[in-house]
């Protein structure tokens, strides 16, 4: 799998139970359950909302995120 330019939800194996919840909910068909697993199928159609996160039973699936403060507009600055 080529590495993708954006961020993806991370799928902890060792929680998965396979239980395809995320597979069922996702409305992008991005993750599908695999081998037994959990797997993000089609990255480039992953939408990043909160479902298969929010939904997952066993709390297998996280988004990473960063924070980023803006940075003071230049006539607040001056």
């Amino acid at each position: 799998m080529e590495p993708t330019p954006w961020i993806l939800p991370i799928i902890d194996l060792r929680r998965c139970t396979g239980c395809g919840k995320c597979e069922e909910l996702c409305p992008t068909h991005a993750v599908a359950v695999q081998g037994g697993k959990a797997t993000i199928v089609r990255p480039q159609d992953c939408s990043f909302c909160e479902i298969c996160e929010s939904y997952c039973p066993e709390g297998a699936i996280g988004r990473p995120f960063t924070i980023s403060f803006a940075q003071p507009e230049a006539a607040a600055a001056g």
